[in-house]
C-alpha cells in the first residue's frame, strides 16, 4: 500500500493511470495537474490549471497523453507540453471517457434540473483534428454518467426526462401553518447507445436519482451504474436488473470493474472502498484507508493496482489481491 499526498487538504478531483500502469495522473483542488511514477511515488510532471468552480476529469488517451476536462476540453502530450483544444466551453461538473481504441473521446455534464438547458452529450473523433460527431439521438439534458464498452461497440449515457408534476408538503416552521406545493417529476434513464451512429437501442429506466457514474463489463454483457447511493447491476444479454444496492445515504463516488471482470470495486462518501463479487453480485470486501471521504477510483490497466483519492488530498495506491 502506497500512500501519495499533495502537502494541502484538498480535494482529489480525478484519478486516472496510465496504460502502462506507470503513472498516475490525478487533477487536485488546489488547481495542480500531477502526474506521479507509481513505482517510486515521485511527481514526474506538475502543472497549474485554470481555476473553475465546477470539477476536472481527466483519461488517458495513450502513454504520454491525456485529456483533460475543465473549463474547456483538451488534450494534452505532456513530453512536448502541448495542449490542443477538443471544445471551449465551461462544463458544469463534466465527466469524460474515451473508447478503448483511442478514436473517440464522450462528455457529459451534469443536469438537474429541466428548467435550465443542459449540455447535450457530446463524442469527438480522434483523427486528423478532432472533430465532434453530429448530435446523437435523445442526447439532451446528461446526468454525468458516460462509458464505453470495452470493444468500444457501445456507448452509454445517463440523462433526466421530465414526466409531470407532483405535489411536495411543507412541514410547520414557527408561526407558519403547513403548505403545500408543486415540483418537477423526473425519471432518470440510462440510454445504451450503438458507435458510431449514436443510435439508441435500449433504454433503462427508474434511476430515482441522477446517474453518477457508469461500467460495462470487460465481456459487455453487465453494465453497472450508481445514482445518489443506489448501486445498480444490469444484465445487458437478458434486458433485466440482477442486483441492487443500497448502502444508508452516503453516495457512491465512482466504480470500476478489475480487468478480468470478477469483481466491481466502488467508493463512496462513508470513507471506504467496497469489492462486489460480479457472479452473486453481494459485497466481497470492504476496505477503509482513513484518508477522508473517497471520491474517485482508478484500475490500473493490467488489473494489478487500484488507486482512490479523498477529500484530504490523499492518494491511497494498493494491490489488487483478491
Amino acid at each position: 500500500m502506497q500512500v501519495l499526498s499533495i502537502g494541502r487538504k484538498k480535494r482529489i478531483q480525478a484519478l486516472a493511470f496510465s496504460p502502462d500502469g506507470r503513472e498516475l495522473a490525478a487533477v487536485c483542488a488546489d488547481y495542480q495537474l500531477r502526474v506521479w511514477n507509481t513505482a517510486t511515488g515521485e511527481i514526474r510532471k506538475s502543472i497549474p490549471i485554470q481555476k473553475t468552480s465546477t470539477t476536472y476529469d481527466i483519461a488517458y488517451l495513450g502513454d504520454g497523453r491525456l485529456v483533460f476536462s475543465g473549463i474547456d476540453l483538451l488534450c494534452w502530450d505532456m513530453a512536448a507540453d502541448a495542449w490542443t483544444v477538443i471544445m471551449r466551453g465551461a462544463g458544469m461538473l463534466r465527466q469524460i471517457c474515451i473508447s478503448p481504441d483511442g478514436r473517440y473521446v464522450a462528455a457529459a455534464d451534469q443536469t438537474t434540473s429541466t428548467d435550465w438547458s443542459g449540455t447535450n452529450l457530446a463524442v469527438f473523433e480522434n483523427g486528423d483534428g478532432w472533430k465532434p460527431l453530429p448530435e446523437m439521438e435523445d442526447d439532451a439534458q446528461t446526468t454525468n454518467g458516460v462509458a464505453f464498452s470495452l470493444d468500444g461497440r457501445w456507448l452509454a449515457s445517463g440523462h433526466i426526462r421530465r414526466v409531470g408534476e407532483k405535489q411536495r408538503s411543507l412541514p410547520t416552521y414557527g408561526m407558519y401553518p403547513p403548505g403545500h406545493y408543486v415540483v418537477n417529476d423526473y425519471d432518470y434513464i440510462v440510454h445504451l447507445r450503438e458507435m458510431p451512429s449514436g443510435k439508441i437501442v435500449r433504454s433503462l429506466s427508474g434511476w430515482q436519482q441522477g446517474i453518477s457514474h457508469l461500467a460495462f463489463s470487460p465481456d459487455g454483457t453487465v453494465l453497472a451504474g450508481t445514482a445518489g447511493p443506489r448501486l445498480r447491476i444490469w444484465d445487458l444479454q437478458s434486458n433485466r436488473e440482477i442486483a441492487m444496492h443500497k448502502r444508508g445515504t452516503k453516495h457512491f463516488q465512482g466504480l470500476c470493474f478489475t480487468t478480468d471482470g470478477r469483481y466491481l470495486a466502488t467508493v463512496s462518501n462513508d470513507e471506504t472502498v467496497r469489492v462486489w463479487d460480479a457472479r452473486s453480485w453481494q459485497e466481497h470486501t470492504t476496505i477503509t484507508w482513513q484518508i477522508g471521504r473517497l471520491l474517485n477510483l482508478a484500475i490500473a490497466p493490467d488489473g494489478l493496482r487500484a488507486a482512490a483519492g479523498s477529500d484530504r488530498g490523499q492518494i491511497v495506491i494498493w494491490d489488487l489481491d483478491i
